[in-house]
C-alpha cells in the first residue's frame, strides 16, 4: 500500500510543477516507454523491452494480426515439404529501407548470421531447431530443422525472425544496433541515448506507408512522470499505465485506458541446483508463503489471476484442473521446518524496474511474504538495462523476478526458454524435457493437449519457480490516437493514426 501512496504523492507534485502543453502537432505522436532498448540488432536484444521495437522497423516472415492470428509477412505462404522441412514462398518487390532488395539469400544470411555458434544471437534459443537454409530460388527458400518443429512458421514471426540487409548488415558491424536498416514500416531517424529515439514513416513500406509519419518515444522510467506527461499533453500514449491509476485516466475526457488480457506470466526464478533450494519442500515452501490474490487486488486493481505455470490461460494446452499453489504460510512453515530451517535461511533477490511490465513492486510484496515465515531476504533492486546485463552474464542471485509473454500463445518454447542454460536460464527437469521433445514434433493436437497437462503437473509439483499470475496489459492513451494493443504485447505502431 505504500507503493501506491508514493505513487500518487508524486503524481501530484509532477501536476503541481506541469504547466500543460499540447502534444506535438502535425503528423507526429510522442509515446513515453519506461526503457528504452539495449539495442535494435535483432540478433543482440536483450528482454521484451528491447524485442518489441524491432517489428516497428524490421518485419518477419510470418507476423501476427491484431487478433493474435499468424498471418503473412515477407513470406506470402509456408509448407512443410518433409518432416524436417518448411518451404517459404517470400513477397516479391520489397526492399529494405537503404534500396537493398529482399530476397532467398537476405533469408539464409539473416538465419546464418543469427546461429553463428562463435556469436550466436541473443535469441537463438527461439530459433535453435534450425540446421540449415537451402536457397531454392530468388523466392523460395527451405529451411531445415533438427526435427519435426510445428512451431517454426511462428517462430520467424518479428520478435523472433526479423530479416536483415546481408550487405549493410556486414559493413555496419557493431553499428548496426544504432543503425539499423530493415525492411519495417518505420526508418531510425534519430537516437539519443536515455532521452528520445525517433521513428520517421517509411513511405515505401510494402504494405502501404504507415498513416502517423513520426513517432518519438521517451523513455520515462517513473510511472508518475509518465502518467503526468500524459495529463499534461507532452505525450500521447504511455506505456506500462500503473493499475492504481485507471480511474485517473478514465475520468479525463480527453484520456482513455487501452487494456489488453495478456499472456505474460509473472514469477520467480528458483535456482535449484544451490542449498537449501535443491530442496523441493523449500521451493514449495516459497510457493505457500505467497498470496498472489492480494498482491492482484492491491496492485492491480483486482486485474489478474493466480498461476500455477508458465503456461498462460490464452495458450494452446492450458490445463486449469491444474490449480495455483494456495496461501498457506502455516504449510510454507511446516515444510521449511522438515527441510530443517525451522528458523528460516539467508538468500539473495534480484529484481528490478523499467521493463515492459511493473516487476518492483510485486517484489517487495513477494519478499514481505517470505519474511512473514522467517526468511532472511537480501534484496536487489536495479535497473532493467544494469539487471539484464547480471542475467545475461550468467550471475542473477539465487532468487530473481521475471516474466514471460507467450508471443506464440504454444507454450512449450517458454519452458526450452527456461531450460536454456545460459541467461541465468536454470531449470531443469529430465521428465519435463522429455515431454517437451515430444510436444515439439506431435502435430496431432490432442496428443500434444494431453502433453501440456503432464508438462503443468510437473512444474507445479518440482517448484523450480514461484508462478505468480498474469495480469492485464494497461496503457494511458489520449484521444488525439488511435491504438488498439496486441495480445502479445508487442506495441505495432504501424495501424497507430491520429483521431479525425
Amino acid at each position: 500500500m505504500r507503493s501506491i501512496v508514493n505513487l500518487a504523492a508524486r503524481l501530484l507534485l509532477i501536476l503541481a510543477t506541469t504547466v500543460a502543453v499540447s502534444s506535438a502537432l502535425g503528423q507526429t505522436v510522442t509515446i513515453a516507454v519506461k526503457a528504452e532498448p539495449n539495442t535494435l540488432d535483432p540478433h543482440k536484444v536483450v528482454g521484451r523491452q528491447s524485442e518489441a521495437f524491432l517489428a516497428n522497423i524490421f518485419d518477419g516472415l510470418t507476423a501476427r494480426d491484431a487478433a493474435g492470428t499468424l498471418v503473412p509477412g515477407l513470406a506470402e505462404s509456408w509448407e512443410q515439404v518433409g518432416d524436417t522441412t518448411w518451404r517459404f514462398h517470400l513477397r516479391h518487390g520489397v526492399a529494405f529501407q537503404n534500396g537493398e532488395a529482399f530476397d532467398s539469400e537476405s533469408v539464409r544470411f539473416t538465419l546464418e548470421r543469427a546461429g553463428d555458434p562463435d556469436s550466436p544471437a541473443t535469441t537463438w534459443s527461439q530459433i535453435n531447431t534450425i540446421t540449415g537454409v537451402d536457397v531454392v530460388d530468388a523466392y523460395t527458400v527451405d529451411i531445415h530443422t533438427v526435427s519435426p518443429d510445428v512451431l517454426l512458421p511462428a517462430r520467424l514471426a518479428e520478435l523472433f525472425g526479423p530479416m536483415l540487409p546481408p550487405v549493410y548488415t556486414v559493413e555496419a558491424g557493431d553499428d548496426f544496433g544504432t543503425h539499423p536498416v530493415g525492411t519495417g514500416p518505420f526508418v531510425l531517424k534519430e537516437w539519443v541515448k536515455n532521452e528520445r529515439l525517433v521513428l520517421a514513416a517509411n513511405e515505401d513500406y510494402w504494405r502501404g506507408a504507415p498513416s502517423v509519419k513520426e513517432i518519438v518515444v521517451r523513455p520515462i522510467a517513473e510511472d508518475a512522470t509518465r502518467v503526468a506527461a500524459l495529463i499534461a499533453g507532452e505525450v500521447d500514449l504511455i506505456e506500462g499505465l500503473p493499475h492504481v491509476m485507471v480511474d485517473m485516466i478514465d475520468s479525463r475526457p480527453e484520456l482513455r485506458v487501452e487494456r489488453v488480457s495478456a499472456s505474460r506470466v509473472f514469477y520467480i526464478s528458483i535456482d535449484a541446483s544451490v542449498k537449501p533450494l535443491d530442496d523441493v519442500r523449500v521451493r514449495q515452501a516459497l510457493n505457500y508463503a505467497i498470496d498472489r490474490q492480494a498482491i492482484i487486488d492491491r496492485l492491480f486493481g483486482g486485474l489478474g489471476r493466480p498461476a500455477a505455470t508458465i503456461i498462460s490461460a490464452q495458450a494452446f494446452g492450458f490445463d486449469p484442473s491444474v490449480e495455483p499453489y494456495p496461501y498457506d504460510p502455516e504449510k510454507a512453515k511446516a515444510l521449511l521446518a522438515e527441510a530443517g530451517y525451522p528458523n528460516g535461511f539467508s538468500i539473495e533477490f534480484d529484481y528490478f524496474s523499467g521493463s515492459v511490465a511493473d516487476h518492483y513492486a510485486l517484489s517487495q510484496a513477494v519478499a514481505g511474504y517470505w519474511t512473514q515465515i522467517g526468511i532472511d531476504v537480501k534484496e536487489n533492486a536495479y535497473e532493467l538495462g544494469v539487471f539484464q546485463e547480471k542475467r545475461g552474464a550468467n550471475k542473477a542471485a539465487p532468487l530473481y523476478v521475471y516474466s514471460l509473454g507467450d508471443v506464440f500463445l504454444e507454450p512449450f518454447w517458454l519452458v526450452e526458454w527456461l531450460a536454456a542454460g545460459d541467461m541465468s536460464r536454470r531449470y531443469s527437469n529430465p521428465e519435463v524435457n522429455a515431454l517437451i521433445q515430444e510436444i515439439r514434433s506431435t502435430f496431432d493436437a490432442s496428443r500434444r493437449a494431453e502433453l501440456y497437462s503432464e508438462v503443468q503437473r510437473l512444474m507445479k509439483e518440482d517448484a523450480q519457480h514461484a508462478f505468480l499470475f498474469q495480469v492485464d496489459t494497461l496503457w494511458g492513451a489520449s484521444d488525439r490516437v488511435n491504438f488498439t494493443l496486441r495480445a502479445d504485447e508487442v506495441p505495432w505502431f504501424y495501424p497507430l493514426s491520429l483521431a479525425d
